[in-house]
């Protein structure tokens, strides 16, 4: 059975962002605006983890974290937090046994690493104002096409990502020897060799790469053949970057 998770937040886009990461990364998330909400869930079922917003309307983070420790000593609990904490905060987060208290940033892969230490930890309370610095992800974009390279080497960039550009596939097998990306965007129709041709020839070359096909086409056969060689997802043209993005984070910090 997946681990359960449970986002309690009131931003509706942070709801998204979680629920896209975490079920990508095959937890079972449900996600509830409101602590009345999450204490109505609580009495029909258990979490394995229970993620706090610190500020929602009616019930702050800490407030509902107190209330749920009333009957449920054991769940996991992270808070997340838009500023610094105070010592009072961190006294009435350390004393109510929550786990960590982040902050609250998706601009990198710090949080979702902190949440999911603090899901495998074995005893709460122990975490409290967990800080980070953005990872370095190198991603390669392969792509004959460079408006395509153009866009998503910007957008890369200022996640803070080192983005590596290829515009062939042949291209692509010299640099990825060289660079040895994390992750590689790779289209799938390109002359020469084929975006097929080119993931079989990376998978064999360093299995660990996770290669993520770029597409316009929805052919079943040729996205059955990706998953055969090793591509772990596809995008389809045009791209929704803030999903790219969600993309990159789940896979920067699954295992």
């Amino acid at each position: 059975m997946w681990e359960k998770i449970l986002v309690v937040d009131d931003d509706i886009d942070a709801r998204d962002r979680f629920y896209e990461i975490l079920s990508r990364l095959s937890y079972n998330v449900s996600c509830v605006p409101t602590a009345s909400e999450a204490l109505a869930r609580l009495l029909e079922e258990r979490y394995n983890l229970i993620i706090l917003d610190e500020k929602m309307p009616k019930a702050d983070g800490y407030e509902t974290a107190e209330r749920i420790r009333q009957f449920d000593k054991e769940t996991k609990i992270v808070i997340l937090t838009e500023g610094e904490l105070s010592s009072i905060d961190k006294e009435s987060a350390s004393s109510l046994g929550v786990n960590t208290v982040i902050k609250k940033d998706f601009s990198n892969h710090f949080m979702i690493k902190s949440i999911l230490e603090a899901l495998k930890s074995a005893n709460p309370g122990n975490k409290i104002d967990s800080r980070g610095s953005l990872e370095r992800v190198t991603i390669m974009v392969v792509d004959d096409n460079p408006d395509v390279r153009g866009v998503l080497e910007t957008f890369l960039s200022k996640k803070g990502h080192r983005v590596v550009i290829a515009s062939s596939g042949e291209d692509a097998l010299m640099k990825v020897k060289v660079d040895k990306p994390d992750i590689v965007f790779l289209d799938l129709r390109m002359p020469g060799m084929d975006g097929l041709m080119v993931l079989k020839a990376i998978k064999q070359f360093d299995e660990t790469i996770d290669v993520v096909m770029l597409t316009s086409s929805q052919d079943s056969f040729i996205m059955d053949e990706a998953k055969r060689l090793g591509a772990c997802d596809y995008l389809i043209k045009p791209y929704d970057l803030e999903k790219l993005d969600t993309l990159i984070t789940s896979l920067s910090v699954k295992g």
